[in-house]
């Protein structure tokens, strides 16, 4: 019986090979396509079928690629090629692949600021050349590379997601029916910086009644309200001015959300945690501090704090305290010595018992082991054997080609080794923060080769 042949990947133009359909955006199908005379991955999006004879559409997406193959900025997409075909308009770009924004949970301030500066920086670059942008949303920007996130408009969402998913980022105004406008993107771009210090949305609905009733009844938070232990003025004005329901009140465009944004940067390097309140002489504020011990109040700078005299109670205080803890501190030390003392005569005691009984009788005595699927064995860095530390980690860098293994932490640092994804490696130290990304040092496996370096914890997880 013939076979029927094996069916062939269809060529664009006789050059990119169509392979995967990934997915639709609004306008577009998007697929993974490889260039045959470039020799590289890149991503073709083909104007929807049904939206060919929609002018305003057509024209639209013509209009992105026109703007995208002039590489307003690097966090956008690069349109390398465009074209027609069956009627079709389609454009390919550079291919890019990883985890969005949504998929974490909570960044530090300095990984944020990090992001959103190149998140305000390309949508300001659109705004000055006219030029269309993705839609505001953490499901729209993704994490390609250490430190490097691209804005997108996310193909794994049908388009009626999307439009729900855009939906929670709209300005009060964007919200009551008005159009568009450049300080309406800075509310949505307002409300991705709390989602990216929080974690959390600021507005959620199961459809988009439920998403308009939530931003009628919006009440912001204030950055003391979201991240209680930071102290950092300039950026929770900017986040009060970017999110003000007066559009009047807000940045007027990206451009000047950068560069308001760029002296919160500056001040990252400050100290950016809240000041313990000195004690005072003072017997009301003594009791205040014994009931409720937690609170942490900083002086009003316009109070002068009084120098204590050597007879002041408070110096006898604080001494007593001191005293106490570091007998409480001391104490804890020797608990902790003496079990782990009885652990390890417990555990001594254990085996030359059992060693002893197996010498006298055939009687082997049951121990701990550490059952893997048959034919599957790890090496000894891994499993711990040889230096008993570090906890497991995998590589989960996305459908891209691996993630960088460095010499020392940073972004500009010597590579000497690729970790495809789904790799297994063993944390030796870390985290340590560089270039505002927080940096692991590992040790695995390359070609059957041990080696040891640094890579982003971004692109990590416990194993």
């Amino acid at each position: 019986m013939a076979q029927s042949p094996t069916p062939t990947a269809p060529v664009l133009h006789n050059r990119y090979r169509i392979d995967e359909r990934l997915g639709a955006t609004r306008l577009a199908v998007v697929y993974r396509a490889y260039d045959e005379r470039l020799q590289r991955r890149v991503l073709v999006a083909m104007l929807r079928k049904e939206l060919i004879d929609q002018e305003p559409l057509r024209r639209r997406f013509v209009t992105e690629a026109q703007f995208g193959a002039r590489h307003l900025h690097p966090s956008l997409l690069h349109v390398y090629d465009s074209g027609e075909v069956a009627g079709r308009p389609f454009m390919v770009t550079e291919y890019v692949s990883g985890r969005t924004l949504r998929e974490f949970g909570p960044l530090t301030v300095e990984v944020a600021l990090l992001y959103f500066r190149q998140i305000v920086g390309a949508v300001a670059a659109c705004q000055a050349a006219g030029a269309p942008h993705p839609p505001i949303s953490s499901a729209n920007v993704v994490l390609v590379n250490e430190g490097h996130v691209e804005l997108i408009e996310n193909w794994s969402m049908t388009p009626a997601e999307s439009g729900l998913d855009v939906a929670a980022y709209r300005a009060p105004e964007r919200a009551s029916g008005q159009p568009p406008t450049a300080s309406s993107v800075v509310y949505s771009l307002g409300l991705l910086l709390i989602e990216m210090l929080t974690g959390r949305r600021v507005v959620e609905g199961a459809d988009l009644d439920g998403i308009l009733q939530a931003q009628r009844n919006l009440a912001l938070p204030t950055l003391s309200a979201l991240r209680s232990h930071i102290y950092l003025p300039s950026l929770a004005r900017l986040l009060a001015r970017a999110t003000a329901p007066d559009p009047l009140q807000r940045f007027p465009d990206a451009l000047a959300l950068s560069q308001a944004l760029d002296e919160v940067w500056r001040s990252v390097s400050r100290d950016t945690d809240r000041l313990a309140s000195p004690k005072h002489p003072d017997p009301v504020g003594e009791r205040a501090s014994a009931a409720a011990p937690h609170l942490n109040i900083r002086p009003a700078p316009s109070a002068p704090v009084p120098s204590p005299s050597p007879a002041a109670p408070v110096t006898t205080i604080d001494t007593n305290q001191l005293m106490l803890q570091s007998a409480r501190r001391r104490s804890l030390a020797a608990l902790i010595a003496m079990v782990a003392l009885f652990v390890l005569v417990g555990s001594g005691a254990y085996v030359l018992t059992s060693l002893a009984l197996e010498g006298l009788t055939s009687i082997r005595l049951p121990r701990p082991q550490v059952s893997l699927p048959e034919g599957i064995t790890l090496p000894d860095w891994l499993t711990g054997v040889a230096d008993g530390s570090g906890e497991v980690l995998i590589v989960t860098i996305g459908d891209v080609e691996g993630l960088n293994l460095r010499a020392e932490p940073g972004l500009n640092t010597r590579i000497i080794g690729l970790l495809p994804n789904g790799t297994r490696v063993r944390k030796l130290e870390g985290p340590r923060t560089v270039d505002n990304v927080p940096w692991v040092r590992v040790r695995g496996e390359i070609n059957g080769q041990p080696v040891e370096g640094w890579v982003s914890q971004l692109f990590v997880r416990t194993g």
